[in-house]
Protein backbone atom coordinates (compact mmCIF):
# COMPACT_ATOMS: atom_id res chain seq x y z
CA UNK A 1 0.00 0.00 0.00
CA UNK A 2 1.41 3.57 -1.03
CA UNK A 3 0.40 6.71 0.70
CA UNK A 4 1.21 9.87 -0.08
CA UNK A 5 2.97 12.91 1.79
CA UNK A 6 -0.22 15.12 0.74
CA UNK A 7 -2.56 12.11 1.74
CA UNK A 8 -0.77 11.14 4.98
CA UNK A 9 -0.65 15.07 5.97
CA UNK A 10 -4.40 15.32 5.53
CA UNK A 11 -5.55 12.51 7.37
CA UNK A 12 -3.39 13.21 10.55
CA UNK A 13 -4.53 17.00 10.25
CA UNK A 14 -8.34 15.75 10.61
CA UNK A 15 -7.63 13.63 14.18
CA UNK A 16 -9.65 14.75 16.74
CA UNK A 17 -7.87 17.71 19.07
CA UNK A 18 -5.90 18.46 15.97
CA UNK A 19 -4.99 22.14 15.43
CA UNK A 20 -4.43 21.94 11.95
CA UNK A 21 -6.47 22.13 8.64
CA UNK A 22 -7.31 19.08 6.59
CA UNK A 23 -7.52 20.77 3.07
CA UNK A 24 -4.32 20.82 2.29
CA UNK A 25 -3.46 20.58 -1.74
CA UNK A 26 0.41 21.14 -2.04
CA UNK A 27 3.29 21.91 0.24
CA UNK A 28 2.56 25.45 0.47
CA UNK A 29 -0.27 24.50 3.09
CA UNK A 30 1.43 22.38 5.01
CA UNK A 31 2.44 24.02 8.51
CA UNK A 32 5.72 23.47 9.23
CA UNK A 33 5.36 21.71 12.51
CA UNK A 34 3.21 19.37 11.73
CA UNK A 35 5.45 18.34 8.73
CA UNK A 36 8.45 17.74 11.70
CA UNK A 37 6.31 15.91 13.52
CA UNK A 38 5.29 13.59 10.49
CA UNK A 39 9.04 13.49 10.05
CA UNK A 40 10.51 12.61 13.08
CA UNK A 41 7.82 10.21 14.01
CA UNK A 42 8.27 8.59 10.27
CA UNK A 43 12.07 8.13 11.19
CA UNK A 44 11.56 7.04 14.49
CA UNK A 45 9.00 4.27 14.07
CA UNK A 46 11.36 2.88 10.81
CA UNK A 47 14.23 2.41 12.02
CA UNK A 48 12.80 1.33 15.67
CA UNK A 49 12.67 -2.58 14.21
CA UNK A 50 14.28 -4.54 11.66
CA UNK A 51 10.87 -4.96 9.05
CA UNK A 52 10.84 -6.91 6.00
CA UNK A 53 10.05 -4.21 3.75
CA UNK A 54 13.27 -2.13 4.80
CA UNK A 55 15.48 -5.08 3.44
CA UNK A 56 17.65 -4.46 0.40
CA UNK A 57 20.53 -5.56 -1.15
CA UNK A 58 23.34 -3.89 -1.96
CA UNK A 59 26.03 -5.59 -4.53
CA UNK A 60 29.72 -4.96 -4.54
CA UNK A 61 32.15 -5.77 -7.38
CA UNK A 62 35.70 -5.77 -5.35
CA UNK A 63 38.80 -5.72 -7.24
CA UNK A 64 42.37 -5.96 -6.54
CA UNK A 65 42.59 -2.62 -7.12
CA UNK A 66 39.90 -1.05 -4.86
CA UNK A 67 40.34 -1.54 -1.42
CA UNK A 68 37.32 0.73 0.74
CA UNK A 69 33.90 0.40 -0.81
CA UNK A 70 31.09 2.56 0.23
CA UNK A 71 28.54 1.03 2.92
CA UNK A 72 24.86 1.21 2.50
CA UNK A 73 22.63 3.64 3.78
CA UNK A 74 21.37 1.24 6.96
CA UNK A 75 21.85 -1.96 8.47
CA UNK A 76 23.15 -5.07 7.96
CA UNK A 77 21.03 -7.95 8.43
CA UNK A 78 22.15 -10.69 10.70
CA UNK A 79 21.95 -14.49 10.31
CA UNK A 80 21.97 -17.18 12.81
CA UNK A 81 24.42 -19.90 11.72
CA UNK A 82 25.91 -23.14 13.66
CA UNK A 83 28.61 -20.99 14.19
CA UNK A 84 26.93 -18.35 15.87
CA UNK A 85 25.56 -14.50 14.78
CA UNK A 86 26.89 -13.87 11.48
CA UNK A 87 26.46 -10.67 9.20
CA UNK A 88 24.51 -11.05 5.44
CA UNK A 89 27.66 -10.10 3.76
CA UNK A 90 27.92 -12.87 1.22
CA UNK A 91 30.84 -13.98 -1.45
CA UNK A 92 29.77 -16.48 -4.13
CA UNK A 93 26.67 -17.15 -1.76
CA UNK A 94 29.10 -17.66 1.17
CA UNK A 95 28.83 -15.52 4.38
CA UNK A 96 31.83 -13.22 5.16
CA UNK A 97 33.20 -12.96 8.97
CA UNK A 98 33.30 -10.18 10.41
CA UNK A 99 36.54 -9.18 11.69
CA UNK A 100 36.72 -6.92 14.99
CA UNK A 101 40.56 -7.30 14.83
CA UNK A 102 41.36 -6.05 11.31
CA UNK A 103 44.10 -3.89 12.93
CA UNK A 104 46.05 -6.73 13.58
CA UNK A 105 46.09 -8.47 10.36
CA UNK A 106 48.72 -9.66 8.25
CA UNK A 107 48.71 -8.38 4.43
CA UNK A 108 47.95 -10.82 2.64
CA UNK A 109 46.15 -11.55 -1.11
CA UNK A 110 43.84 -14.19 -2.04
CA UNK A 111 40.00 -14.51 -2.08
CA UNK A 112 38.20 -12.90 0.97
CA UNK A 113 37.07 -14.96 3.80
CA UNK A 114 36.57 -11.75 6.25
CA UNK A 115 35.11 -8.16 6.63
CA UNK A 116 35.81 -4.81 8.56
CA UNK A 117 34.54 -1.67 8.68
CA UNK A 118 36.80 1.53 9.09
CA UNK A 119 35.85 5.48 9.37
CA UNK A 120 32.43 3.93 7.26
CA UNK A 121 34.43 2.27 4.41
CA UNK A 122 33.91 -1.68 3.98
CA UNK A 123 37.08 -3.54 3.43
CA UNK A 124 38.06 -6.95 2.66
CA UNK A 125 40.60 -9.76 3.67
CA UNK A 126 42.50 -11.18 2.40
CA UNK A 127 42.51 -8.39 0.11
CA UNK A 128 40.96 -9.90 -3.14
CA UNK A 129 43.17 -10.85 -6.13
CA UNK A 130 40.58 -10.68 -8.73
CA UNK A 131 37.26 -9.58 -9.47
CA UNK A 132 34.44 -11.22 -6.84
CA UNK A 133 30.93 -10.67 -6.34
CA UNK A 134 29.25 -9.51 -2.78
CA UNK A 135 26.55 -9.15 -1.77
CA UNK A 136 25.56 -7.07 1.59
CA UNK A 137 21.81 -7.80 2.89
CA UNK A 138 20.44 -4.24 5.06
CA UNK A 139 17.43 -2.63 6.44
CA UNK A 140 17.54 0.35 4.99
CA UNK A 141 17.41 4.11 6.46
CA UNK A 142 15.23 5.55 3.19
CA UNK A 143 11.66 5.62 4.69
CA UNK A 144 9.57 6.69 1.33
CA UNK A 145 10.08 7.08 -2.47
CA UNK A 146 9.94 10.48 -4.68
CA UNK A 147 7.49 10.45 -7.89
CA UNK A 148 10.50 9.04 -9.96
CA UNK A 149 11.17 5.93 -7.57
CA UNK A 150 14.04 7.34 -5.66
CA UNK A 151 14.72 6.72 -2.22
CA UNK A 152 14.26 9.50 0.40
CA UNK A 153 15.27 10.16 3.65
CA UNK A 154 12.18 12.41 4.47
CA UNK A 155 9.42 13.28 2.92
CA UNK A 156 9.18 16.61 1.51
CA UNK A 157 7.13 16.84 -1.58
CA UNK A 158 3.29 16.45 -1.63
CA UNK A 159 3.53 13.44 -4.09
CA UNK A 160 6.51 11.94 -1.84
CA UNK A 161 5.32 8.66 -0.68
CA UNK A 162 6.02 5.25 1.84
CA UNK A 163 5.11 2.04 0.52
CA UNK A 164 4.36 -0.57 3.53
CA UNK A 165 2.79 -4.35 2.42
CA UNK A 166 -0.88 -4.29 2.55
CA UNK A 167 -0.58 -7.07 5.31
CA UNK A 168 0.90 -4.62 7.40
CA UNK A 169 0.02 -0.55 6.04
CA UNK A 170 -2.91 -0.44 8.59
CA UNK A 171 -0.90 -1.10 11.59
CA UNK A 172 1.87 0.84 10.32
CA UNK A 173 -0.02 3.88 9.85
CA UNK A 174 -2.44 3.72 13.02
CA UNK A 175 1.23 3.71 14.91
CA UNK A 176 2.33 6.60 12.82
CA UNK A 177 -0.98 8.98 13.00
CA UNK A 178 -0.61 8.38 16.87
CA UNK A 179 2.69 9.47 17.33
CA UNK A 180 2.66 12.36 14.99
CA UNK A 181 -0.01 13.59 17.35
CA UNK A 182 2.34 12.96 20.34
CA UNK A 183 4.92 15.06 19.07
CA UNK A 184 2.17 17.78 17.24
CA UNK A 185 0.89 18.41 20.71
CA UNK A 186 3.84 18.32 22.54
CA UNK A 187 2.66 18.75 26.20
CA UNK A 188 2.76 15.77 28.19
CA UNK A 189 0.55 16.93 30.95
CA UNK A 190 -2.41 17.19 28.06
CA UNK A 191 -4.91 14.58 28.38
CA UNK A 192 -5.09 14.08 24.65
CA UNK A 193 -1.09 13.84 25.29
CA UNK A 194 -1.57 10.52 27.02
CA UNK A 195 -4.67 9.24 24.84
CA UNK A 196 -2.42 9.34 22.12
CA UNK A 197 0.47 7.75 23.87
CA UNK A 198 -1.52 4.94 24.64
CA UNK A 199 -3.12 4.69 21.38
CA UNK A 200 -0.01 4.47 20.23
CA UNK A 201 1.31 2.18 22.60
CA UNK A 202 -1.36 -0.61 21.53
CA UNK A 203 -0.71 0.39 17.45
CA UNK A 204 3.03 -0.34 17.98
CA UNK A 205 2.50 -3.41 19.81
CA UNK A 206 0.33 -4.75 17.17
CA UNK A 207 2.63 -4.00 14.38
CA UNK A 208 4.86 -5.91 15.96
CA UNK A 209 3.10 -8.59 16.69
CA UNK A 210 2.27 -9.43 13.17
CA UNK A 211 5.53 -9.39 12.46
CA UNK A 212 6.38 -12.31 14.68
CA UNK A 213 8.60 -12.52 17.46
CA UNK A 214 11.56 -9.80 17.73
CA UNK A 215 14.89 -11.42 17.96
CA UNK A 216 17.97 -9.82 19.32
CA UNK A 217 20.29 -8.10 17.23
CA UNK A 218 23.77 -6.60 17.34
CA UNK A 219 23.69 -3.67 14.99
CA UNK A 220 26.43 -2.29 12.77
CA UNK A 221 24.68 1.20 11.51
CA UNK A 222 26.14 3.63 9.29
Amino acid sequence: MTITLLNLYNEIASQPWSMFDNDAKTVDDFDSSLLSAINKSLVELWCSYPFEFRLKTKTFFIQPCLEKYSLPLGTIKQKETPKGIQYSVKLSGRLLEFLEDYKDLEVEVGRPTGFFVEDNKIEFYPTPDKVYRVNVDYYTLAVGYDSNDNPVYRLDKADDYIDIPEQYSQLFINALISKVMMYALVDISDDNYTGYNIQYEKAYKALIKSLGIRKKMRKINW
